[in-house]
């Protein structure tokens, strides 16, 4: 069996998370604020609100979109693979047609992993983000934004 933490499945750690959330809401209400009558770019008020929205967003940000990682273990990779798959559709993920590249990977006799890919169809594929998956003989490592993956443990 392949060593998983060689193929360990990886995002945005918390620390890059929060920094995204926070920067761009900081931005946001800096520009937005200063439009205002009430404010200018220069207020300290304004630097204020700007930095307590960013901590409530950053925070916010971490819990829901942050990248998690889990694994499950199972007796049969068909049959764990079809239930998978069956459960996905009902979130709304559909299985990703592989590219050249990953579909060789996986053709590879000599090699026991297999990578799947799950999104959603149209804009919300693009909100939503990915659910990647590397099948092992007996284990499936899966990840995605920590608010799919609660989800997913619900369902398997």
């Amino acid at each position: 069996m392949a060593q998983q933490e060689d193929t360990q499945l990886t995002g945005p750690g918390i620390g890059l998370t929060f920094l995204y959330y926070f920067s761009m809401t900081v931005i946001i209400v800096m520009f937005v604020g200063s439009r205002s009558e009430a404010f200018t770019f220069a207020s300290p008020e304004l630097r204020q609100y700007g930095t307590l929205a960013g901590l409530i967003a950053g925070i916010i940000g971490t819990i829901i979109n942050r990248n998690v990682a889990m694994v499950i273990t199972f007796q049969n990779r068909t049959q764990f693979q079809s239930r998978l798959n069956k459960k996905m559709a009902e979130i709304g993920f559909e299985l990703e047609e592989l590219e050249e590249e990953t579909a060789d990977i996986n053709s590879n006799s000599e090699s026991e992993e297999e990578y799947l890919s799950y999104s959603r169809p149209g804009l919300a594929g693009k909100l939503a983000g990915g659910i990647y998956v590397i099948m092992f003989d007996r284990s499936a490592t899966i990840s995605s934004r920590a608010i799919n993956i609660r989800r997913i443990r619900k369902l398997l």
